[in-house]
């Protein structure tokens, strides 16, 4: 049987507002891409202030961005696989720097060929983005394919993802279908709903994954990762929907690219 070819992919997740989950988002995914392609995933902490992915995967080590940021120039696959840190569920980690004197000496041209030479060695990655739009956010965000705009069903989540998809249009430039929206901690009462927020923001929901703050809140002080701790959780199942939508955008992709080789041939 022929194996369906899987196109390479980096996504970023970001939101403009903090607290709406996109380390938790960025941990699962990455667990659950891996667990569907069966290809390597790569998970970078691009918060490289205050980032906590080596926390919440409960993996302990000196190694960080840093390292590779201070051989930008002359990275290569073997220095880059020292540097990963591999999880037990079979993702690999990049985490932030422990140092906030590093974190701030990170140059975007730096970052930029880091993460060119990351997409040479991991077909997939997955970057954290946090909410900080600052010069290397948007650089993670140049490199991505996609860029996972994380949202809460509330008035102030909703006007700064407005403001922010505006910005990505304008500014950045973006195609409006490099941002997908993903809707978190939904299915509160108080909650907005989803077909208000698809009005207001006039783009449709991407993915949508529901409340439970104390899973959410235990997962993370015993950095074991909900998809693995409870992986039938109507959180873990939303979660790996996202990725399988993500997975038929990849196949998609390599489908219209061999129609078109095709029907250039037969011209």
């Amino acid at each position: 049987m022929e194996t369906t070819k899987i196109n390479k992919s980096t996504y970023t997740i970001f939101s403009p507002k903090g607290g709406v989950g996109t380390s938790t988002i960025a941990v699962n995914l990455s667990i659950s891409l891996k667990n569907l392609l069966k290809e390597d995933v790569l998970l970078i902490d691009g918060k490289h202030l205050f980032g906590h992915l080596a926390l919440y995967c409960n993996i302990r080590t000196n190694n960080s961005i840093t390292d590779l940021i201070a051989r930008a120039g002359s990275l290569d696959d073997h220095l880059i696989k020292q540097v990963v840190e591999k999880h037990n569920s079979g993702i690999y980690v990049l985490p932030s720097p422990a140092s906030i004197v590093e974190a701030q000496g990170i140059k975007a041209k730096d970052l930029f060929k880091v993460l060119q030479s990351v997409q040479s060695v991991f077909p997939h990655i997955i970057i954290d983005g946090g909410n900080n739009l600052n010069e290397n956010a948007v650089t993670h965000m140049d490199i991505s394919d996609h860029i996972l705009v994380v949202l809460n069903s509330d008035l102030a989540s909703m006007r700064d993802v407005r403001q922010f998809l505006d910005l990505s249009t304008s500014t950045l430039s973006y195609p409006k279908e490099k941002t997908l929206l993903i809707l978190n901690f939904s299915g509160r009462k108080e909650d907005i709903k989803k077909g208000e927020i698809e009005k207001i923001l006039k783009k449709e929901i991407f993915g949508t994954i529901p409340s439970d703050a104390n899973l959410a809140l235990s997962s993370i002080n015993e950095g074991v990762p909900l998809i693995l701790k409870k992986s039938r959780h109507p959180i873990s199942k939303a979660i790996n929907e996202i990725a399988q939508k993500l997975k038929n955008s990849l196949t998609d992709q390599v489908e219209e690219k061999s129609a078109k080789q095709n029907g250039k041939k037969n011209k």
